[in-house]
């Protein structure tokens, strides 16, 4: 009889990190001064602004390269934080860190670990500013950004319509290009950097929400289709992507011209890492906001539109198709 209330039971590989995320809210008791389950960050209200807040992992199965430094780790770890906070246009407050490390870890593992994450920290204006340490079996490290941002510039993932344009920061694929270089080469390190070593987009996120007229934002970690489908769910619409507008990374290139066999563009679209911000906006507003980015010396592609119809389709030559969600999510099988 035990053994038959357990035969329906499914497992994170069946539900997949969004799922089990959406299994979790399910659960947990709502607060009315708070949001952000679904979203880059928890928004809490404080008056005239919110109070972002944001947690990330890395574990060392599945975010740790061989090839990556200490100091690499450290600084990832804040750089993905940071992200969270750019999507919302948010000013970054401080972080704090868990370390979870074998007792095996050397000093200057440590110091090194510090090192990259203070030197992430100071970069893009902000401090670590506490956290925690313990001994665990295999690398394990937490990080947790808190920010500000005035109500009228918080840019949330919800509140997208039918005829807004789609757009995104930046270039696509630096981090996919990154990634197969290291396989063909352990000591990629020029391609690599984008990869090991991501810049959070604060400025761009900041110029992005004074303009207030945004209407849905997040980041590009999981990779530019799988966003694109979260994005759906929580608006319920659809989008057309033109493939040839997509931004493609010079890196991508790179790696074509060390005949490495793959399509830039499947990196761009599903690979992710890149921590692009991806946005949505009125089609009459675009052209001002994509000046004002220029501007400050910041890139702004259109890459398509948001349609009423729920399909997300990617048009090139031969026509319209249907962009498959290949980017990546935790507990399902690797796309890369």
């Amino acid at each position: 009889m035990t053994v038959g209330l357990w035969v329906n039971v499914k497992l994170l590989a069946d539900l997949g990190e969004r799922m089990a995320i959406q299994r979790i809210a399910e659960v947990l008791t709502k607060g009315t001064a708070s949001s952000g389950i679904g979203d880059d960050c928890a928004a809490i209200d404080m008056g005239k602004e919110y109070l972002l807040v944001t947690t990330d992992m890395m574990y060392q199965q599945t975010h740790i390269p061989v090839q990556m430094t200490p100091f690499q780790m450290g600084w990832f770890l804040v750089a993905i934080n940071l992200s969270d906070i750019a999507a919302k246009g948010g000013t970054p407050l401080g972080l704090v860190l868990s370390f979870g490390l074998p007792k095996e870890t050397s000093e200057v593992f440590l110091t090194q670990l510090a090192s990259g994450a203070d030197a992430c920290a100071v970069a893009n204006g902000t401090t670590i500013v506490g956290g925690d340490t313990k001994e665990t079996a295999e690398i394990t490290l937490c990080g947790s950004a808190f920010g500000t941002v005035k109500k009228d510039e918080f840019m949330s993932r919800v509140g997208t319509c039918p005829g807004d344009v789609v757009a995104v920061t930046g270039t696509l694929g630096k981090a996919g290009a990154g990634y197969y270089a290291l396989k063909r080469h352990v000591a990629e390190n020029v391609l690599s950097k984008a990869l090991l070593e991501p810049t959070p987009n604060l400025r761009q996120g900041r110029v992005l929400a004074q303009q207030k007229v945004i209407t849905s934002s997040m980041d590009l970690s999981d990779g530019l289709s799988a966003s694109l489908y979260q994005l759906q769910e929580l608006n319920n619409v659809g989008f057309e992507i033109k493939k040839s507008a997509v931004p493609l990374a010079l890196q991508s290139f790179e790696l074509l011209e060390k005949n490495y066999r793959f399509d830039p563009y499947e990196l761009a679209l599903h690979f992710g890492g890149d921590y692009e911000l991806l946005v949505t906006l009125p089609a009459g507003r675009f052209d001002a906001v994509h000046n004002v980015m220029a501007q400050h010396g910041f890139e702004l592609t259109a890459i398509g539109k948001v349609t009423r119809k729920k399909d997300i389709l990617l048009l090139d030559g031969k026509g319209k198709q249907v962009l498959e969600n290949k980017g990546y999510e935790h507990f399902k099988k690797r796309n890369f």
